[in-house]
C-alpha cells in the first residue's frame, strides 16, 4: 500500500472529534481513522481538548423530566442497534490496518454484514460503469460508490460538504492522484470529475451532507433517478 496523502481537514477531524459531524461524514471519517495514524493523532488531541474544556464547565443538575427523557433515548439507541456516531479511534501508538483491498472496514462491516466488497449486492445506476450501494446512517447521505476501471464520473461541484475515502483501487482529478486510505475533503468550492485508474474498479465510500451538483443537463437530468 502507498503512503496515505490525503487528509480530512483539520476542522474536519476536531468536528468529529467533538461528535459535530452529521453521522454519514462521520462514518467516513471513523472509517479512514481504522489506518490513519495520523489523523488518530490529531483525534485524540481534539478529543482530550474537549475533555479538558468539560472540567471547567460548572455541572448543572437535570430536572426529573429530562432525566427520564435522556435515559429513554439510551434505551431506544441501544434497543434499536443504532450508531448515532461511528467511532474508531484507536490509542496513540497502535499500529493501524493497511487497507485491504478484499476486505471491507471493521465500520462498515456493522452496516453490511459482508466481508468482501465483490459480495455486495451492488447496485447499477444509470451512469455507464457506476454501481452504488446506499447505506442509512440516519443523518445525511452516505453510499459505497463502485467506479469501473478507466470510466469517469460526471463533471460536478457540491452544494454542501463532501467526504470520499478510497478503499480500493484509485482515482485521478484535478486534484491529484488519490489512492487506498486517501480521503477527498471538498466543499462548494471544488468541482471536479473523478475518473478511475485504468487497471481495477475504484470503490469508495462518500458521505454528503447536500445533493451533488452536476454541471451537465444529461447528469442533472437523472440525478434525481441517481438519489446523488
Amino acid at each position: 500500500m502507498s503512503r496515505i496523502e490525503h487528509h480530512p481537514n483539520e476542522e474536519t477531524l476536531l468536528s468529529y472529534a467533538a461528535g459535530a459531524l452529521p453521522a454519514g461524514l462521520a462514518l467516513v471519517v471513523g472509517c479512514h481513522l481504522q489506518y490513519c495514524p495520523e489523523c488518530r493523532v490529531s483525534v485524540n488531541a481534539g478529543e482530550a481538548l474537549g475533555a479538558d474544556l468539560m472540567v471547567t464547565l460548572a455541572p448543572k443538575a437535570l430536572s426529573a423530566r429530562a432525566r427520564a427523557s435522556v435515559l429513554e433515548q439510551l434505551d431506544n439507541n441501544i434497543s434499536e442497534g443504532m450508531i448515532a456516531r461511528p467511532v474508531a479511534v484507536q490509542q496513540q501508538g497502535c499500529e493501524p490496518d493497511a487497507p485491504n483491498p478484499e476486505a471491507i472496514p471493521r465500520l462498515l462491516h456493522r452496516f453490511l454484514q459482508q466481508d468482501s466488497f465483490d459480495a455486495l449486492p451492488w447496485k447499477k445506476t444509470i451512469a455507464p460503469g457506476l454501481k452504488q450501494i446506499v447505506l442509512n446512517c440516519g443523518e445525511g447521505d452516505v453510499r459505497l460508490l463502485r467506479i469501473a476501471a478507466g470510466k469517469r464520473m460526471p463533471v460536478h461541484s457540491h452544494h454542501g460538504s463532501e467526504l470520499t475515502l478510497i478503499l480500493r483501487g484509485g482515482y485521478s482529478d484535478n486534484l491529484g492522484k488519490f489512492n487506498a486510505g486517501d480521503v477527498a475533503d471538498l466543499d462548494a468550492s471544488v468541482e471536479h470529475q473523478p475518473v478511475a485508474d485504468s487497471d481495477e474498479d475504484c470503490i469508495c465510500l462518500a458521505g454528503m451532507d447536500a445533493p451533488l451538483a452536476f454541471r451537465g443537463w444529461l447528469a442533472r437530468l437523472i440525478q434525481p433517478l441517481v438519489g446523488m
